[in-house]
């Protein structure tokens, strides 16, 4: 038990952050037996479903900023189309325009088409200026990088709830192992403390506290396995991994606390201010937000501009009542170029509100901001208090833990003068235990709270 306690104790003899390497070579394959907290964050991050979705939304985004670049260019196209008309419509022109000397009111009818008739050629259509289009590439850009903020945190959040849970198998198996010694132990006592009362060297009371205390370990050893596969369960589930009792129980991790802590950073928390915490990932993509809430609002305004566009065509068109398109003589050239230009009016008004809201919109994202800073200040305060008090906690409990050892080899030497009863030495036992399990749970916290410290810097 005490040679458990010495690697134990390397975690807060020197508080540092465990944040493993960033650059992380991926990893297909799990290697179950001999699992190290560095290969069980590299396969998470090239294996896990949520990152796996972030990952691929980004590449939706990369297409989708393509397409809108893609939509900058002028739109050219090639148009063919064949129409018979059923009924020629009937225009009337006055007489006098085909015989002069007609009478003024009299009137002609004349067919302005024929049965057939075929078009073909390159058409163009670009807007030169469009002010609902014209900084979508911007703005699409701008919400690109957001998501790749939102990436970046996501496996800031991997990296730290896989130490995490790695960190809970390893306590929860010290605890495993601890409690199956006492258990092996308090069996011991309890065939002692049989033979000796059926010797009636002992009461009947004693042999009953043998057995109350054989009954409280295994309960003890019992919870501590189901733990046990809960927690790895957990880390199975955050690695991506497939969960189930076969993988479960293959799990076994080849890192302890000290194997742990060689790979901490040991720059210490606590030389950094609260008020030096400006950057971050989660404070960086809220000042993305804030660019593009301005952005917007810059578009927006630009709606009372005018829309500039320019089309075109380049091609030729078929007469004829007969559908004979091999007669050149029925097809006629045809060519134009049109600039157009389109002033909102009555638009304006609705885009003077939009403006509004947008205005809006940036005011609480820059509350947003304000908030976030402030509520990453306060998290820092909280976690170093955290951490100083989890620090002061495990010292305690090492004391304690020494204390009771002392005590307990004390009350051993009494007991084998007989001078101290079988239930008080079995209650220094218990005392002892509890005491040992103290010190891997403060010892846990403290290892909880340094990882806490730097999740708070990375986001």
């Amino acid at each position: 038990m005490k040679n458990k306690i010495l690697y134990t104790t390397l975690l807060i003899l020197f508080p540092g952050i465990l944040w493993p390497i960033a650059a992380q070579k991926p990893v297909s394959t799990l290697n179950l037996d001999h699992l190290t907290l560095d290969e069980a964050i590299a396969y998470s991050l090239n294996n896990s479903p949520e990152l796996a979705v972030k990952r691929l939304m980004q590449q939706k985004d990369e297409q989708e900023l393509s397409k809108v670049q893609r939509s900058k260019i002028p739109d050219i196209y090639l148009s063919n189309d064949y129409r018979r008309n059923i009924i020629i419509p009937s225009t009337p022109i006055p007489a006098s325009m085909m015989n002069q000397g007609a009478d003024p009111s009299q009137m002609l009818y004349m067919k302005f088409n024929t049965d057939w008739n075929s078009g073909a050629g390159v058409n163009l259509s670009y807007d030169i200026f469009n002010p609902a289009m014209h900084r979508q590439t911007s703005e699409q850009k701008q919400q690109n990088n957001i998501n790749r903020y939102d990436t970046q945190i996501s496996e800031t959040d991997i990296r730290a709830n896989i130490a995490r849970a790695y960190a809970e198998c390893v306590i929860s198996q010290d605890q495993l192992e601890s409690l199956k010694t006492d258990t092996v132990y308090y069996q011991q006592s309890l065939a002692e403390a049989t033979e000796l009362y059926f010797k009636e060297k002992i009461s009947l009371q004693d042999k009953n506290n043998a057995i109350i205390a054989y009954n409280t370990s295994l309960t003890q050893f019992l919870n501590a396995e189901k733990v046990l596969f809960s927690v790895k369960a957990n880390l199975l589930y955050l690695l991506g991994a497939e969960v189930s009792d076969k993988n479960t129980a293959e799990l076994h991790l080849s890192e302890d606390i000290a194997a742990l802590y060689a790979k901490m950073d040991h720059s210490l928390a606590g030389n950094i201010a609260s008020d030096s915490l400006t950057g971050g990932l989660s404070l960086a993509r809220q000042a993305e937000v804030i660019a593009l809430a301005e952005s917007r609002i810059t578009s927006a305004s630009l709606k009372y501009a005018p829309t500039l566009s320019l089309s075109g065509f380049y091609g030729t068109n078929f007469y004829g009542n007969d559908f004979n398109l091999s007669d050149r003589n029925h097809w006629h050239g045809n060519s134009y170029i049109s600039l157009s230009v389109r002033i909102p009016v009555t638009r304006a008004l609705t885009t003077s509100k939009e403006v509004s809201q947008l205005k809006l919109q940036e005011q609480i994202e820059r509350e947003n901001l304000r908030k976030l800073q402030n509520q990453k200040n306060k998290e820092w305060l909280d976690a170093q208090a955290q951490l100083i008090a989890s620090e002061k906690e495990y010292g305690m409990s090492r004391k304690n833990y020494s204390l009771t050892t002392e005590n307990l080899k004390a009350a051993q030497a009494l007991l084998g003068k007989g001078y101290l009863l079988n239930k008080d030495y079995l209650s220094e036992q218990v005392k002892c235990r509890n005491a040992y399990q103290n010190v891997l749970q403060s010892a846990y916290n403290v290892f909880i709270n340094v990882i806490n410290l730097q999740k708070i810097i990375a986001e």
